[in-house]
């Protein structure tokens, strides 16, 4: 017998094998009216992306969601159907934000990105309705985070890198401007680490950053702080002014004295120098800040090390300012 005649006989009718089609998909489709109740759902066989979407049909987004998060999806169906044109979006979802829903899928918030489009060639007597076609692109986002998050940050110490902490400056400047709020900036340099590297050497001086790195998050009080070069840090204090600034380093100072960097037997002192100013009327540039904190850091490491300099005064240190004595047995 013919190929084609064996076809003809046995293949089922052609709607009900887009049908069956349609059903296998892994990602989901559904169809929406244009008040938001779900005539269909096709597909979404993945449960590690998707939760089974059958308790959706003949429900409404509103009956299914919260008001805002419904208006809002409501919105691109009008969208859709006003216009006749697609359109791609993305949005966040979880199996917590639908009523009734059968929580067999992944847990915790998705990304998805969703493809809309008017239906054409509907079955007569339906309503105006879309398609929409949803793909989870929660791994790619995630993908995408990390991406971000290894270039905006230092790799040894974890702190915001050079890159970014500029970027968070020249933003804070911007916001500082906009609502007439004050805003510190300080550059701090460890004192005398050049002497622990050259004894130690520097896979013991990259720990001691890190272990430093770590307390100045602790003691910084919610300062954006990062890691402009080698043992030069940068603090950003927003809605701050100098003298609160200069006393959130000096607590910085003292808890690098209370809790010394310890290797083996030995301890390891450390403190730092560091200056401090304001944003001014003729600051226009992150530049122009950072020129002028590097100043008085320059005039605290002149001072003897050890201090906090800023155009109000000079504070002395709790830590040593002498080059460290390294003291074996703790």
């Amino acid at each position: 017998m013919p190929a084609d005649r064996l076809m003809e006989g046995t293949s089922p009718p052609r709607h009900a094998l887009v049908e069956a089609a349609a059903r296998a998909l892994v990602d989901p489709v559904f169809v929406l009216d244009r008040e938001g109740r779900y005539l269909e759902a096709f597909g979404g066989t993945d449960r590690e992306a998707y939760d089974s979407p059958d308790y959706l049909v003949g429900r409404t987004l509103h009956e299914l969601m919260a008001p805002a998060r419904a208006a809002q999806l409501l919105g691109t169906v009008h969208r859709v159907l006003d216009s006749r044109r697609p359109v791609v979006c993305e949005f966040r979802l979880s199996a917590a934000d639908f009523a009734g829903n059968t929580n067999d899928g992944p847990k915790g918030e998705q990304w998805f990105e969703a493809r809309i489009a008017p239906l054409a060639g509907k079955p007569g007597g339906w309503p105006d309705c879309v398609v929409w076609a949803v793909i989870n692109i929660s791994r790619r986002k995630r993908f995408e985070a990390e991406l971000e998050r290894l270039a905006s940050r230092d790799e040894l110490t974890g702190l915001l890198n050079r890159r970014a902490f500029l970027a968070s400056l020249e933003a804070a400047m911007r916001q500082s401007r906009a609502v007439a709020a004050p805003l510190a900036l300080a550059i701090l340099d460890l004192d005398h680490f050049k002497t622990v590297n050259d004894r130690f050497g520097h896979l013991v001086g990259d720990a001691l950053l890190r272990h430093l790195s770590a307390r100045f998050v602790h003691a910084a009080g919610g300062a954006v702080l990062g890691r402009l070069g080698g043992e030069e840090f940068g603090l950003l204090f927003t809605g701050t002014d100098v003298a609160t600034a200069s006393a959130r380093l000096q607590a910085m100072q003292a808890l690098c004295a209370e809790e010394p960097f310890r290797l083996g037997e030995t301890t390891v002192p450390m403190g730092f120098s560091a200056g401090v100013v304001a944003m001014g009327a003729d600051d226009q540039q992150p530049s122009d800040l950072l020129r002028r904190a590097d100043q008085w850091l320059y005039a605290a490491k002149h001072a003897g090390r050890g201090h906090v300099a800023h155009p109000q005064g000079m504070a002395a240190s709790l830590g040593p300012a002498a080059a460290p004595t390294f003291n074996a047995g703790g």
